[in-house]
C-alpha cells in the first residue's frame, strides 16, 4: 500500500491513483490496456486522499473493473442497480462495509438523493464514488468503448458507489434496494420533466388574470411575479398536476386532472381519487387570493430529505369562481433563503403590510429591529404566515426585545395539519435539555403525532426556538397560549436553584453553602431531570465522604418509596471514571440483582476531575420484598470486594440477601464449592449454586457451623455447646433436599465442613481478613474424594488462585506445580501424587504432591505471567504454612490463631515441579518470614541446595535405567552408538541433560510444543557438540539449532505449519511412505518410528494402550498427538519425565517385548536429591545449634557434598532398576507369589490393583497359562509397595531400630558427615524414618518384593524381626562385598551371569534369615548374634579348603565352573560357589559357639558325616525337587530343614563342651560304633538313587531313617 506521511496530499493522491492505474487488472470488457488506464483514471479522478490511503491498490482496481462490468450493457435511460456484501470466495476480497452500485444516465440529484435514502433506513455512507464516464454503446446497450467527454457521440453516464453501514440481513437489503429504486425513478422523472413543470409555472402566471371578485390587484400582481420568481431558478420543480374543484350537493372534491401530472406526480391518476374538502379548505376557496403556499405531509425523495414545499395556485372562471387548481411540488432553493425578503414578490408586499400593520416608520431604531425581525424570520414562515399572523408575531418579537422572559407565539397551518410555534427563551438558560422539554410539553398541548425544531442563537439575549408540531387529522386542540407560556416558563426555573434550597434546609446555611459551592455546579443535565434535590443532597453527601477518606468509589444501596416488591436503588459513584456496565451488570446479576435500569451522570469535581453517578434500578430474582437497609452493607461491601477482586464473581454471591451472610462467609462457601468441584463430582458450580441458594437458610447454619468450629475467639465450652446445636441444625437442613442430587450436593458442603481440621480463615493481615482461604481436610471422612485417599488434603482458595497439597502419610514430600488444568487440577495432583507416593520409596517421607491454577494469568505477556505465577505460588505457600505445625525448641507449637481438630504436623516439605524450578528460593524465604522450624530445608533446590538442572540428577538417574535397558540387551551406551528419539529441547532439564549422558548417542528426532526436529543421519560427535551449546544456551531452543550440522533431508520444522513437506530421508528414517504430512501427524509417525531409545523429557502424556480412549488419559491438549503402544517400535523407553505414557500403555508395551519401566522408577533421582537435601540441612541445623557452625559455613559444607549426594542418589537408581529386572527375570516362575503379595497388600488396603492397573485374577489366571509373569511395570508397582508395606511396619512397631544403626553405621548420609557427626545422627528428628526407608529399600530391592510377606507366612513373625534376621544375614553371609564385586562386572560379563549370581546370594540369604527366625524368633536381636556368628562365618567361608567334604568340594568347583563359563573371574566365582556351604555353616559356628569349641573342628565333624552319611545327596536332592505352588515349596523347605536338623542334632551329641578330641576321631567311632546301620542305610540310598526321579515320598523314607540312625 503506499502511504508516504510527508507527501502533500495532492502528490500523495496521484501516487496512490498512478499504483492503480499501472495495475494489471483484467477485463472481459475492455480488451485495450489503454481503455482499461482511461476508465481507472476517469473513476478515481476525483476520490479524496482520505477514501485511497490505506486501502490496497490492487483490490480498488479491480472494484473499479467490477463495477464497469456491472454496467456492461445497459440501454439509455435504464438504470442498473445493486447492493453486496463482498466475500473472498465470489469477488476476491472481503470489506466491512456493504456496497451500494449504480450505472445510470447522466443527470442532477442522484448522488444527493440516493444518499439521503441510505440515511433514511438509518444506515450511513462511509465513501462515495460517483465519477461520469463517457461511453459508447451499440444499439443493445453493449460498451464497445471508453469515450473521450468531448466526444460528441458519446453518452455520459454517472457510475456511482456506495460503501454503507454493513448490512447482512436479506429483509433489510432487500427494502434498501427498493427503496433506492423508487428514488432513482423519481429523480428520473424529476429531471425528464422539469422543463415542462417550469412551462407550466409560467403558463400559470397567466392564468391569474382571471380572479376573485374584488381582489386586490397589487395582490395579483405579486403572486404573478412571485411564479416568475421561482420559475428563475428560484424553485427545484418536482411534481406537478392539475385539479378541477365538483361540487355533489352540499359537498366539494377536488379530482385530479387525467394526464397532467409531471415529475413525481405523473402517475396513473386512477390511483388518486377525488378528495372531499374539508371546512378549512372549502375557506381557502372562497379567499380573495390565488395561491396556497405551505408544506405538503410527504417529504421529498429527490436532492434533499425536506417537507416538499407545496405551492397551489387557484384557478378561477370568468365569473371569479374557483374552479381548480394547479398544484407544484417542489423545493425552494438555496438563494430563495438567502435572499431578503424585501426582494421576494409577496413577500416585499407582505413586509410592507407589516410596518404598516406595525405603525412602524421605515426609519429609526424601531424599523430596523422590526426588518431585522422579518430577515431572520423562518423563511417558510414568511411565505406560509398570512400578514396579520406575521404583523402579530413581529410585534410581539419586537415588544420582547432583550427582555429575560419566556413568549410563545403560535400559527396553526391552513390545513390545520400542524401547529407553527416560536418560542423565546433567555439565552443564558437555554439548553439542548430545555429545547426537549419544551418540544415535549408542545407535543403533549397540541396532542402532535411528531416534532421537528430548529434553533436561533445569536447575540440576543433571547434564544428562538421554531417547533413545528404535526397534529392528526380532524385534531382540534383546545390552545390556552398563556398556560402553554406559563408552564415553559416553570421549565426554565434551574434545578440548581432548588438544590441550594435543599442543602440549606437539609445541613443549615454554612454547611449547606459550602456543599453547594464545592458540587452545585457539578452535575449534569440528564442527573438533574432525574433526580430530585433532595434525593442529591444524600448523593452530595456520600460524594464528599468519598473524597474526604481518599476513596475513588463508593456505593449505595436502598429503597424507594416508588418501587415494587424486590426492587431497589443502587447507587455507585466513581471518580475519574464510571464503571463499565459490562464490569458492574455481571456482579449485580450473580448477587442476585438484575439490573431494571441505568442511569449513568458524569459531573465534574471543583478540580476538575470527572465524577460519575450511576443509578441503577434493581430487581431482586426472589420477587419479594427486600429490607434494604438490614442487608445494605451486606450487599455494598460484597459488590466492592467483587470490584476490587477481594472475592469472585458467580453466583455464590446471590447468597447475601437470602443467606444473611456477608462476602468473606460466602467466600467460605465458595472455597468447599470449589474443591468439590475438584473432586469431579458430575455436577456444575452454577448447578451448585441455585442448590445453595434453594436451601439459603442451611447455607447460613453451614457457615455458622464453621465459624463455631474454628473461631478462635469462641471458648472451648461454648464451641462444644453450641456445635452440638449447630450440628442438629445442619442435619435438620440436608433433611429438607428435595431429591438425591441436591442431598448429595447439600451433604458435600456438610461434610466437607466436617472433615475439615483446620483453617486459616480467622487470620488477619494489618486487620484485615487474608485474601485467600485454606483449609486442611481428612479425606478418609469424604465420600466423594476418588481413590487413592491421601491421608490429609489442604486446599487454597483466592479469586486469582487455587491449589492444592495432597500428603499421603503425615511424613510426606513432592513438588508444587504450575499447572494448566485449571478444572481438574486436582485429578492431576492426585495422579502425580500416586506416582510420588511409589515413587519415594526410595527416600524417608511418602509422596506428597501440590499444584496451583492461576485464574487470573495476564495474556500474551510473558514477563507479566511469569510474575502473576509468582504471585499466585506465593500465596499458595502462605495457605499452607498459615495451618502447618512448628517446632521452637524441639516442641511442636500450633500457630496463633489457629484451631486443630488433629494432632501434631509439623511436617511440611515441598520442592519445585514444573513451572516452579526456579521458586525454591521464594518459598524458603516465606518459611523464613514465618519462622519454620525447617527454614531452607522447606523448598529444596534453593540457592543453597542441590539445583537439580546442574547437577542433571534427574536424567542421570533416568540414565541409569537406559543404561541397565541396553546392558541387558548387551549393548554399552556409553561405548556403542545408538538411535534416539526425544521429547522436549535442550533448554529443559531432563531432556537436555540426558542427551549430554553419552557421546554415543545418535538424536534422529525430537519434538517439544513449538518445533520438531529431525536429523536422518546425524554426525555423532557434531550433533553432541550442538547439543552442548543449545544446553549452555539460556532459553535455547530447536530454532537455534546449527542447520549446517544437521544431515541431508533434516531440518527444523514449525508445528504451526499447516504441513511439512517429507525428503526421502526423513520418510527412510520414520518408515514411512507420505511425502507431506500435517505436523501433528509428524509427531506421531516419530512416536511410531523403529529407533532403539524412545527419551521423554517433556510435559504430556503421548502414548495410552490401544484398550483406552483418550478421554481415560486426562490430557487434552495432547490428544492428536497421542499414539497407542502396540503401535510402538522403539526399543527402550526412558522416562525422564512424568505421565509420558499411561500404566495401561506401558503394560502393554512391556507385554510386546519393549523394555520399559515407569516414570516414578526412571525419574526419581530428583527427588532423592531434594529429600537427602532437606534431611541434610535437618542434621546441619542440629550442627548449627550445638557446634556453632555459621550458616555460611554450612553453605559451603553443603556445596562441596554436591557430588556424594548425587552418588547416593545414583546408587538407588542404579539399585532399583537391577532389582525390577531380577524380579522380571523370575516373574513367570514367582507369578503365584507376586499374586499373593497384591491380594494380601489389597486386603490389607495398602494396595488398590485397579487404581494402580494390576492384573485382576482372570489375568493373572491367563498369565499363568502362558507361563508369563508380570511385566516391569507392573513389577515398579509391586516393589514400591512391598517398601511402603515393610516400610509402614517398620515404622508401627513400638519397638527402636537403634540397633540397626549400632552394627551398621548410617549409609544415608555422605561420608563427611558420617565422620564428623556420628554422635548427631541418631538425634535427627527423622531418624527412625530414616532407618526404616533405608531397611525396606535394602530388603527389597535385594531380596524382591514377596520376601517379607512370605517369610512372615513361613514363620508367623513380625516384620521388624524379618527386618533383622536379614540385616544379620547380609552381615554374616558378607553379600554387600559380593554384590558390589558382582555390579562392578557390568558390561564385562553378561547381565544374565550377573543376575543369577545374585539370586545365588539372595537364595542363601533368605535360607539364613529362615535360619535365624527358627533359632530366635521375634526375641533376634541384631548386635548379639552378629557378634555370635559373624567370626566363625567368616572362618568357614575362608578356610574351607581345611575341613570341607569331598562331596562339598566337587560341588564347590561344581558351581565355580560354571561361574567361569559365563565369564565370571576367577576369585569372584569362587566366593559365589563358596555360598553352598552357607545353610550347613550356621549349624557349624552355632554349635561350635554352643559347645565353645573351635568352628573348624565342628566344621571338620560336618564333613566326616557329610561324607560318610551321604548328606550332601540328601541335601541336593531335595533341592532338585519340583514344586508347583506355595504349599508343595514349602514342605520341600521343610525338608531340606529336617535334613539340617538332624545333622545338627548328631553334631550336638558328639561335641561336647569337656571334649577335647578330634571332632574326626569322636565320628569315626561314632561311625564305627554303628556300622551295620550305617550300612544299612547307605545301602537304602542306593536304592534311591537307582529310581529315575526322586520324590517327596522317597526323600521323607530317608530322613525317617536317618533320624533313627541318629537317635541310636
Amino acid at each position: 500500500m503506499t502511504t508516504k506521511s510527508n507527501r502533500r496530499s495532492g502528490d500523495a493522491r496521484q501516487a496512490i491513483v498512478d499504483v492503480i492505474l499501472a495495475s494489471t487488472v483484467p477485463s472481459s470488457t475492455l480488451s485495450n490496456k489503454n481503455q482499461v488506464r482511461s476508465f481507472l483514471a476517469a473513476y478515481f479522478a476525483d476520490v479524496p486522499l482520505e477514501d485511497l490511503e490505506g486501502r490496497s491498490e490492487a483490490i480498488m482496481a479491480r472494484i473499479s473493473m467490477d463495477h464497469l462490468e456491472f454496467g456492461k450493457t445497459r440501454r439509455q435511460g435504464e438504470a442498473l442497480l445493486r447492493i453486496y456484501n463482498p466475500t473472498e470466495k465470489e469477488h476476491g476480497y472481503e470489506s466491512a462495509f456493504t456496497f451500494v452500485e449504480m450505472v445510470n444516465d447522466d443527470m442532477p440529484f442522484l448522488v444527493d438523493s440516493v444518499a439521503a435514502a441510505i440515511n433514511r433506513q438509518n444506515l450511513g455512507v462511509h465513501i462515495t464514488v460517483h465519477p461520469i464516464i463517457h461511453v459508447r454503446r451499440n444499439s443493445k446497450g453493449g460498451l464497445e468503448a471508453i469515450a473521450d467527454p468531448d466526444d460528441d457521440d458519446a453518452l455520459s453516464e454517472s457510475y456511482i458507489r456506495f460503501a454503507i453501514t454493513r448490512e447482512t440481513d436479506p429483509e433489510a437489503l432487500e427494502t434498501l434496494h427498493d427503496e433506492i429504486a423508487k428514488v432513482l425513478s423519481d429523480v428520473r422523472v424529476a429531471v425528464r420533466d422539469w422543463g415542462k413543470m417550469r412551462n407550466r409555472m409560467r403558463e400559470t402566471r397567466d392564468l391569474l388574470q382571471q380572479g376573485p371578485k374584488g381582489a386586490d390587484p397589487l395582490v395579483r400582481s405579486e403572486s404573478q411575479a412571485l411564479l416568475d420568481w421561482m420559475a428563475d431558478e428560484h424553485f427545484t420543480f418536482l411534481g406537478y398536476r392539475e385539479y378541477t374543484l365538483e361540487r355533489r350537493g352540499k359537498r366539494l372534491f377536488l379530482a385530479a386532472v387525467p394526464g397532467t401530472g409531471l415529475g413525481i406526480l405523473s402517475h396513473e391518476d386512477s390511483k388518486h381519487p377525488p378528495i372531499e374538502l374539508t371546512s378549512e379548505m372549502q375557506r381557502l376557496t372562497r379567499s380573495r387570493d390565488w395561491l396556497i403556499l405551505t408544506k405538503a405531509n410527504s417529504r421529498s425523495t429527490v436532492h434533499r430529505s425536506a417537507f416538499l414545499d407545496y405551492v397551489g395556485v387557484k384557478v378561477y372562471d370568468d365569473n371569479g369562481k374557483v374552479i381548480g387548481e394547479r398544484r407544484f411540488l417542489g423545493l425552494l432553493t438555496s438563494i430563495a433563503y438567502s435572499e431578503s425578503p424585501t426582494k421576494i414578490p409577496l413577500l416585499r408586499h407582505k413586509v410592507r403590510r407589516i410596518f404598516e400593520r406595525a405603525h412602524v416608520e421605515e426609519t429609526g431604531h424601531r424599523a430596523k429591529a422590526l426588518l431585522h425581525i422579518i430577515e431572520t424570520y423562518p423563511r417558510e414562515e414568511l411565505f406560509q404566515s398570512s400578514t396579520a399572523d406575521l404583523t402579530r408575531t413581529a410585534v410581539g418579537i419586537l415588544n420582547l426585545q432583550d427582555r429575560q422572559r419566556v413568549r410563545l407565539f403560535l400559527r396553526r397551518d391552513a390545513f390545520r395539519r400542524f401547529f407553527s410555534c416560536l418560542v423565546f427563551v433567555p439565552r443564558e438558560k437555554y439548553t439542548t435539555a430545555i429545547r426537549r422539554k419544551t418540544e415535549a410539553l408542545l407535543k403533549e398541548s397540541f396532542g402532535g403525532i411528531s416534532v421537528d425544531s430548529s434553533v436561533q442563537i445569536s447575540e440576543s439575549a433571547l434564544a428562538r426556538v421554531h417547533i413545528i408540531v404535526r397534529t392528526p387529522d380532524g385534531n382540534q386542540p383546545r390552545v390556552n397560549v398563556q398556560k402553554i407560556e406559563a408552564e415553559l416558563a416553570q421549565l426554565l426555573v434551574t434545578w440548581a436553584d432548588r438544590l441550594q434550597a435543599e442543602l440549606v434546609s437539609t445541613f443549615g446555611r454554612d454547611e449547606g453553602d459550602a456543599l453547594f459551592k464545592a458540587y452545585g455546579n457539578m452535575f449534569p443535565a440528564g442527573y438533574q431531570a432525574d433526580t430530585s434535590p433532595k434525593e442529591a443532597c444524600g448523593d452530595i453527601r456520600a460524594i464528599d465522604e468519598m473524597l474526604q477518606n481518599g476513596i475513588g468509589r463508593s456505593v449505595d444501596l436502598y429503597a424507594s418509596d416508588n418501587l415494587g416488591p424486590g426492587d431497589m436503588r443502587f447507587l455507585v459513584y466513581s471518580v475519574d471514571e464510571p464503571i463499565a456496565l459490562s464490569a458492574a451488570l455481571p456482579v449485580l446479576e450473580d448477587m442476585g440483582a438484575s439490573v431494571h435500569t441505568e442511569h449513568p451522570y458524569e459531573g465534574r469535581l471543583p478540580d476538575g476531575r470527572p465524577l460519575w453517578i450511576q443509578d441503577f434500578h434493581l430487581r431482586h430474582e426472589s420477587g419479594e420484598s427486600v429490607d434494604a437497609e438490614a442487608v445494605s452493607d451486606r450487599f455494598e461491601e460484597c459488590f466492592m470486594a467483587v470490584l476490587t477482586g477481594k472475592a469472585e464473581n458467580d453466583g455464590l454471591n446471590r447468597l447475601i440477601v437470602p443467606a444473611d451472610l456477608d462476602w468473606r462467609e460466602v467466600a467460605l462457601l465458595r472455597c468447599y464449592a470449589k474443591h468439590i468441584l475438584q473432586l469431579g463430582v458430575p455436577f456444575s458450580q452454577a448447578y451448585m449454586e441455585d442448590v445453595l441458594v434453594a436451601h439459603a437458610e442451611l447455607a447460613h447454619d453451614l457457615a455458622r457451623h464453621f465459624e463455631l468450629q474454628f473461631d478462635p475467639s469462641i471458648a472451648k465450652s461454648r464451641r462444644t455447646r453450641e456445635l452440638k446445636d449447630s450440628a442438629r441444625r445442619v442435619e435438620r437442613g440436608l433433611a429438607r433436599a428435595r431429591n438425591v442430587d441436591e442431598d448429595r450436593i447439600l451433604n458435600a458442603f456438610a461434610r466437607g465442613i466436617e472433615a475439615t481440621l483446620r483453617s486459616n480463615y480467622f487470620l488477619t493481615s494489618d486487620g484485615e481478613p487474608r485474601n485467600y482461604i485454606s483449609i486442611k481436610l481428612d479425606p478418609s471422612q469424604l465420600p466423594e474424594v476418588p481413590l487413592p485417599k491421601p491421608k490429609y488434603e489442604v486446599f487454597v482458595y483466592a479469586p486469582d488462585v487455587e491449589g492444592v497439597h495432597l500428603r499421603f502419610g503425615a511424613i510426606a514430600r513432592g513438588g508444587l506445580r504450575w499447572s494448566d488444568r485449571r478444572e481438574d487440577f486436582r485429578t492431576e495432583v492426585l495422579g502425580l501424587m500416586k506416582a510420588q507416593v511409589v515413587k519415594n520409596t526410595v527416600i524417608v517421607p511418602t509422596g506428597a504432591k501440590g499444584g496451583f491454577y492461576p485464574k487470573k494469568a495476564p495474556a500474551d505477556d510473558r514477563d507479566a505471567i511469569f510474575q502473576n505465577g509468582v504471585s499466585c505460588y506465593k500465596t499458595f505457600i502462605r495457605g499452607l504454612l498459615d495451618i502447618t505445625d512448628n517446632v521452637i525448641d524441639g516442641k511442636v507449637v500450633t500457630p496463633e490463631g489457629i484451631v486443630r481438630r488433629d494432632g501434631d504436623d509439623p511436617y511440611l516439605v515441598v520442592a519445585a515441579d514444573k513451572g516452579t524450578a526456579t521458586f525454591s528460593d521464594i518459598a524458603n524465604g516465606l518459611s523464613a518470614d514465618y519462622g519454620f522450624w525447617l527454614d531452607d530445608a522447606f523448598a529444596s533446590g534453593g540457592s543453597a541446595g542441590y539445583d537439580h538442572k546442574k547437577m542433571g540428577i534427574t536424567a542421570r538417574g533416568g540414565w541409569e535405567a537406559v543404561k541397565r535397558h541396553f546392558h541387558e540387551m548387551g549393548v554399552n551406551t556409553q561405548k556403542d552408538p545408538f538411535t534416539v528419539a526425544g521429547i522436549g529441547d535442550m533448554s529443559g532439564d531432563v531432556f537436555g541433560n540426558g542427551m549430554l549422558l553419552s557421546k554415543k548417542i545418535r538424536l534422529v528426532a525430537a519434538f517439544n510444543h513449538r518445533r520438531i526436529f529431525l536429523d536422518p543421519d546425524p554426525d555423532i560427535a557434531a550433533s553432541y557438540k550442538e547439543r552442548q551449546r543449545l544446553f549452555r544456551k539460556k532459553g535455547s531452543t530447536w530454532d537455534d539449532y546449527d542447520d549446517s550440522l544437521i544431515s541431508k533431508g533434516g531440518g527444523v520444522f514449525s508445528r504451526q505449519a499447516k504441513t511439512i513437506r517429507l525428503s526421502n530421508e526423513v520418510r527412510k528414517l520414520l518408515d514411512i511412505d507420505e511425502r507431506t504430512m500435517q505436523p501433528d501427524k509428524l509427531i506421531r509417525a516419530i512416536l511410531r518410528m523403529p529407533v532403539d531409545l524412545l527419551w521423554n523429557g517433556g510435559i504430556g502424556t503421548y502414548v495410552k494402550a490401544s484398550s483406552e480412549g483418550h478421554s481415560d488419559v486426562g490430557d487434552r491438549s495432547n490428544d492428536a498427538l497421542r499414539v497407542n503402544a502396540d503401535e510402538l517400535r522403539c526399543k527402550v523407553i526412558g522416562e525422564g519425565g512424568n505421565l509420558g505414557l499411561t500404566q495401561r500403555a506401558r503394560v502393554e508395551y512391556a507385554l510386546r517385548g519393549g523394555r520399559i519401566n515407569t516414570d516414578f522408577i526412571d525419574n526419581s533421582g530428583g527427588v532423592d536429591s531434594s529429600d537427602r537435601e532437606v534431611n541434610i540441612k535437618i542434621l546441619l541445623s542440629d550442627v548449627m545449634k550445638q557446634k556453632n557452625m555459621s550458616r555460611e559455613r554450612r553453605n559451603e559444607l553443603l556445596a562441596s557434598m554436591t557430588d556424594d549426594v548425587a552418588n547416593l542418589v545414583l546408587r538407588n537408581n542404579y539399585l532399583q532398576t537391577q532389582a525390577i529386572s531380577m524380579s522380571e527375570m523370575q516373574s513367570a516362575d514367582r507369578l503365584d507369589e507376586h499374586a499373593r503379595l497384591i491380594a494380601e497388600l489389597e486386603h490389607s488396603g495398602e494396595l488398590d490393583r485397579d487404581l494402580e492397573f494390576l492384573p485382576d485374577e482372570a489375568e493373572i489366571e491367563d498369565r499363568r497359562s502362558r507361563k508369563q509373569g508380570l511385566t516391569r511395570p507392573e513389577l515398579a508397582v509391586v516393589l514400591s509397595y512391598a517398601k511402603i508395606n515393610l516400610y509402614n511396619g517398620l515404622i508401627d512397631s513400638d519397638a527402636s531400630l537403634e540397633e540397626f544403626l549400632q552394627i551398621d553405621p548410617q549409609r544415608y548420609f555422605p561420608d563427611v558427615l558420617r565422620k564428623r557427626y556420628v554422635d548427631l545422627i541418631p538425634g535427627h528428628r527423622l531418624s527412625r524414618e530414616i532407618l526404616a526407608t533405608l531397611i525396606a529399600n535394602d530388603i527389597v530391592n535385594r531380596m524382591g518384593p514377596s520376601f517379607v510377606t512370605r517369610m512372615q507366612a513361613d514363620t508367623g513373625v513380625s516384620t521388624l524381626t524379618v527386618a533383622r534376621a536379614y540385616e544379620v544375614a547380609r552381615i554374616i553371609c558378607r553379600a554387600r562385598p559380593l554384590f558390589k564385586e558382582i555390579e562392578a562386572l557390568d558390561h564385562v560379563i553378561p547381565a544374565e551371569a550377573q543376575m543369577l549370581m545374585m539370586f545365588e546370594i539372595s537364595r542363601r540369604l533368605r535360607h539364613t534369615c529362615l535360619w535365624l527366625i527358627e533359632h530366635y524368633g521375634d526375641k533376634l536381636d541384631i548386635v548379639s548374634i552378629v557378634e555370635r556368628l559373624k567370626d566363625g562365618m567368616q572362618r568357614v567361608y575362608t578356610r574351607s579348603s581345611s575341613y570341607v567334604s569331598r562331596a562339598s568340594n566337587a560341588r564347590m568347583q561344581q558351581e565355580q565352573d560354571r561361574w567361569m563359563a559365563m565369564g565370571v573371574p576367577e576369585k569372584l566365582a569362587h566366593n559365589v560357589a563358596l555360598l553352598v556351604l552357607t545353610r550347613a555353616a550356621l549349624d557349624i559356628v552355632d554349635v561350635a559357639a554352643e559347645r565353645k569349641r573351635d568352628v573348624i573342628e565342628s566344621a571338620r565333624l560336618y564333613a566326616k558325616f557329610n561324607d560318610e552319611l551321604e548328606l550332601h545327596w540328601l541335601h541336593n536332592s531335595a533341592e532338585d525337587l519340583k514344586v508347583s505352588g506355595r504349599w508343595q515349596a514349602q514342605a520341600r523347605g521343610n525338608l531340606r530343614e529336617e535334613f539340617y536338623r538332624l545333622r545338627r542334632q548328631l553334631a550336638l551329641r558328639l561335641i561336647t563342651t569337656r571334649g577335647k578330641s578330634d571332632p574326626r576321631e569322636v565320628a569315626d567311632r561314632w561311625l564305627k560304633k554303628h556300622t551295620d546301620q550305617v550300612a544299612k542305610y547307605r545301602k537304602m540310598l542306593d536304592e534311591m538313587r537307582l529310581r529315575e526321579e526322586i520324590d517327596f515320598a522317597t526323600l521323607s523314607v530317608a530322613a525317617q531313617e536317618l533320624k533313627w540312625l541318629i537317635s541310636h
